[in-house]
């Protein structure tokens, strides 16, 4: 059956919540954007603001991908009131491996961001270097030298 299912993360956007601003304000949100960027880029998919479901019904998001091999596509959305980050998905029909590789991608490079981001405010030289393994795929390699 078809519908849109959300998928939590441990990812929270809380810093300008717990300041009184909008989640917008918050240094992870730049992050995380860069992030769903850069995944979008590596997976040849189209960063836009909506998802559909099977019926080809829209979802309103923060953040969707898309292309044509994954025209539903993935919607990341942040709750405002939390900054909790949710991945939104109708995966009937066989796509349920696709979004799953999206939202790891997505994770995956903002966590590695996030490291890097530290590792700069701590006034470490860092470099940050990707790795592509035939069996095991990306690897992100982060060197911080003070």
């Amino acid at each position: 059956m078809s519908h849109i299912s959300s998928y939590e993360t441990d990812i929270v956007l809380q810093t300008a919540i717990a300041d009184g601003r909008q989640v917008e304000e918050d240094p992870g949100w730049e992050m995380l954007q860069e992030a769903i960027y850069a995944c979008a880029e590596e997976m040849n998919l189209e960063v836009g603001r909506s998802i559909k479901d099977y019926y080809g019904r829209f979802v309103y998001c923060d953040w969707s991908l898309s292309g044509s091999s994954f025209e539903r596509g993935v919607g990341v959305k942040v709750d405002r009131k939390t900054g909790k980050v949710m991945f939104l998905c109708d995966v009937y029909g066989g796509y349920e491996l696709l979004a799953r590789k999206v939202r790891d991608k997505i994770v995956q490079n903002f966590a590695a961001l996030c490291v890097t981001k530290a590792l700069s405010a701590l006034n470490y030289d860092v470099e940050m270097e990707e790795l592509r393994d035939p069996i095991e795929g990306k690897k992100v390699v982060i060197r911080g030298v003070l």
